[in-house]
């Protein structure tokens, strides 16, 4: 929950920003977002965990919130920044003329206007984070704080594995995503056509 709402939220101001507001340089920031996309986990675990070892973040929940807020934010920008662009222009400048400042143009117009980018966003974050597996086996090792998709790795021994509570957890483990999608699916569709639709 921590982190899909951090990156979703982290993820609509930016992708905000960097479609909306003239900032100066915003093409060479959304350039250097997207460099994240290039950056596999494998290649920065090992320096982060000594980050996470000196900032004294290991063995919490903070030790895979902060880093899966960071390394699923690159896709949610992108991925806000292309709904937020193919929102009307004309709809924010009405609302500044009616005098609603930035923030309010941010909350009362774009943002309900992009629904099916939010829940396009919310199904693949949450299905990234709860099927998370490296960052939670290197940086935890109390079994209370590892999530399920680690714990189905200890119905593995060493010569024999319990094939009946492995089929049974990774069962119980997809319950949540189906039923977020289930939820959300006439959204997370439009999400998805939306890039198609559009002229």
């Amino acid at each position: 929950a921590a982190i899909v709402a951090g990156s979703v939220a982290l993820a609509c101001l930016a992708g905000y920003g960097l479609s909306m507001l003239p900032l100066p340089g915003r093409d060479s920031v959304l350039v250097l977002f997207l460099l994240g996309l290039t950056v596999p986990f494998q290649s920065v675990m090992i320096p982060m965990y000594y980050l996470l070892r000196d900032t004294r973040l290991l063995e919490t929940y903070w030790a895979f919130i902060i880093p899966g807020i960071a390394i699923r934010l690159p896709f949610g920008i992108f991925l806000m920044r292309g709904f937020f662009r193919g929102l009307p222009p004309e709809l924010g400048d009405a609302a500044r003329t009616d005098g609603a400042n930035e923030w309010g143009v941010f909350r009362q117009v774009m943002l309900p206007l992009s629904w099916p980018g939010l829940a396009t966003l919310i199904v693949f974050q949450f299905m990234w984070a709860w099927n998370e597996f490296a960052m939670p086996l290197i940086f935890v090792q109390r079994d209370e704080l590892r999530p399920v998709s680690l714990g189905t790795m200890f119905f593995f021994g060493r010569f024999t594995a319990d094939r009946g509570m492995i089929a049974a957890g990774v069962t119980l483990s997809m319950i949540p995503v189906v039923l977020l999608y289930l939820f959300l699916q006439r959204r997370f569709i439009e999400g998805i056509t939306a890039g198609a639709l559009k002229s």
